[in-house]
């Protein structure tokens, strides 16, 4: 009885791996055949404009006063 069951769910997850790498090979194919036919994706992502903020530059480490009661710990 464990063997039937361990079969059944051996073959799902097989069948669904097939699936899985067949879906991802039909859209390389996609890309591919686009590219070899000098044609563009009409699903292609469109490019993002991101925004760099240069109000808090990264400076230099600024050094540290320890405090006296720090300091005389030490």
């Amino acid at each position: 009885m464990i063997a039937a069951i361990a079969t059944i769910a051996f073959l799902a997850a097989a069948w669904a791996a097939i699936v899985a790498i067949a879906g991802s090979l039909e859209f390389n194919l996609i890309r591919v055949t686009a590219a070899l036919s000098g044609k563009t994706l009409a699903f292609a992502p469109a490019p993002v404009a991101v925004r760099v903020s240069q109000r808090y530059p990264i400076g230099r480490s600024q050094r540290v006063r320890a405090r006296p009661a720090v300091r005389a710990a030490a």
